[in-house]
């Protein structure tokens, strides 16, 4: 009972904290706390900033999140992980339907832009999109997951994987970049 209070407690100061982290230094500097607070108080964290997560959710700590003013562009669905130094570009929405596993050291990337490089003038622009993963999925370890693409429902990313254009309903695929391995029977 008392380890019980002492968790809650800790999970309010965490939220206090990201507030007035937030007010006083900007939200990019907020994100950053994502990185040192405990796992009991990330979820309440992203969802009193706009995330839409749903029960039974696991979000491990350290989670690692950058271009977002908010995190209304994050939708978690029912039953899903996601595992610790996880990276998530919210330029654009990240969504994971129900039971989707995103396992550690993940980065999912939904923008890429060449800023001021001379490559803009080579016809190089800032491109971008959601990335959408599908009912049941399961991402590997170190998986690099490119904007734009969806992840089929049961669909397997082995580790390490690059992940450049989206994957079909279970298949497992591999490689950098992810190449087509098999078919899942059912």
């Amino acid at each position: 009972m008392f380890i019980d209070v002492m968790k809650r407690i800790h999970v309010i100061m965490s939220i206090y904290h990201f507030q007035i982290w937030r007010s006083l230094f900007g939200f990019q500097n907020a994100n950053r706390l994502l990185i040192s607070i405990n796992k009991q108080a990330v979820i309440p964290i992203l969802r009193n900033n706009g995330a839409s997560i749903d029960a039974n959710c696991d979000i491990e700590s350290p989670l690692i999140i950058h271009n977002c003013d908010n995190y209304r562009n994050l939708v978690v669905g029912p039953d899903c992980h996601i595992g610790k130094n996880v990276f998530l570009d919210l330029k654009h929405r990240v969504i994971l339907e129900a039971s989707c596993t995103i396992s550690m050291g993940t980065t999912i990337v939904t923008h890429i832009d060449v800023g001021k490089s001379d490559l803009q003038v080579l016809g190089f622009r800032k491109k971008g999109g959601g990335v959408l993963f599908k009912k049941g999925c399961y991402i590997g370890a170190n998986v690099t997951i490119l904007h734009g693409v969806t992840i089929g429902s049961r669909a397997i990313v082995g580790a390490g994987s690059v992940v450049t254009r989206s994957v079909s309903p279970l298949t497992v695929v591999g490689g950098v970049p992810a190449q087509y391995i098999r078919k899942i029977r059912r």
